[in-house]
């Protein structure tokens, strides 16, 4: 895998959980001072993604997953990577049908991009990469023109006064901007990868998201931000092209939803690696069967959806130390036992 190929699967995982609701729960937590949050775990965030980069060079060089065993940590995996599938279905769906396709039943917005993802990991990681390496580009380019467009509507008085929230909820905040930054980034462990450069990936990418979060506070002011559902959507309605063109929002939104179909298609392309070689076709098709029934159960009962897009920072924190752990003292016994053989 290359640089850019690398920093693509990079950028879309790491921005993938602050699209529809990641933002507005942590500015719910730490409210105007947010921005602090952001910066303290982006600070946070790039100590484990050191690691994960170590991690993820000793994998390559050992590849002992694909021995014979193993099968917890295979599981482990596999769950995490369908949790991860449900939750960018359920943001993918519940963004599409409030701005774009709002009269459309939740079926109709998730069979296709599930079935186009699924047609995607038919192939193997050189259609998916060329696919990012594509979408990435645009996504990107959109994002930073939005981004350059929108300093210009900023008030300094939305940030004022500093520090209202405690420290406690701004730690928590900073906490799950961990959370939502660096769990589906554990995946690039796992992927071929020649590229060892994911700190500097993150950090260009994590930019993108930091940026943002501050232009959310200084537009939308401290009490707006709670109160809409999707504030990285409001803010792109003031965006107007000489003066005159108006609504230009779904244009500029378009980049998120590159993001959450790129992530789905990683995500998937986990799950079906690690399925037994045998019938793994229909075993594949049959989770994302599951997938997608659960998608829409979430799409239903949206107040259940909620409750568990609440504690999924928990849940994701979890998931994340039993995989790296469980990486590590593998990697480590290894690595010793080669020793001893030697």
């Amino acid at each position: 895998m290359t640089k850019k190929i690398t920093f693509s699967y990079t950028y879309f995982l790491t921005r993938v959980f602050f699209i529809g609701f990641g933002f507005s729960f942590l500015f719910n937590i730490a409210g105007k001072d947010a921005w602090i949050s952001f910066l303290i775990g982006h600070l946070l965030s790039l100590l484990l993604v050191i690691y994960i980069n170590k991690l993820k060079k000793q994998y390559a060089q050992k590849q002992f997953l694909k021995e014979k065993g193993h099968n917890f940590l295979k599981i482990i995996i596999a769950l995490f990577a369908t949790l991860i599938s449900v939750e960018i279905l359920f943001i993918f769906q519940t963004l599409a049908s409030n701005f774009f396709l709002v009269k459309s039943p939740h079926y109709f917005i998730l069979l296709p991009a599930l079935l186009l993802a699924y047609r995607i990991c038919q192939k193997n990681f050189t259609t998916i990469s060329r696919v990012s390496t594509i979408l990435m580009t645009i996504s990107l380019s959109m994002v930073i023109i939005a981004l350059f467009v929108l300093t210009g509507y900023v008030k300094k008085d939305n940030f004022m006064p500093v520090l209202t929230k405690d420290f406690f909820h701004i730690i928590q905040a900073s906490i799950y901007y961990v959370a939502y930054s660096t769990a589906p980034l554990v995946f690039l462990i796992l992927l071929p990868n020649t590229d060892n450069n994911l700190p500097k990936h993150y950090i260009k990418a994590n930019l993108t998201i930091i940026i943002m979060g501050i232009l959310i506070i200084g537009i939308l002011g401290p009490d707006l931000i709670n109160i809409y559902r999707y504030p990285e959507y409001m803010i792109l309605k003031v965006i107007k092209i000489l003066n005159f063109i108006e609504k230009v929002e779904n244009i500029f939104a378009i980049a998120t939803l590159f993001d959450l179909f790129m992530a789905l298609s990683i995500s998937l392309n986990i799950i079906k690696e690690k399925l037994p070689k045998k019938k793994q076709n229909l075993s594949f098709i049959a989770i994302l069967l599951i997938i997608f029934a659960l998608s829409i159960f979430l799409g239903i009962y949206y107040s259940i959806a909620l409750q568990i897009y609440y504690y999924l920072p928990v849940i994701l924190l979890i998931f994340i130390f039993i995989i790296l752990l469980t990486l590590s003292l593998k990697l480590k016994k290894l690595t010793s036992s080669h020793s001893k053989k030697s």
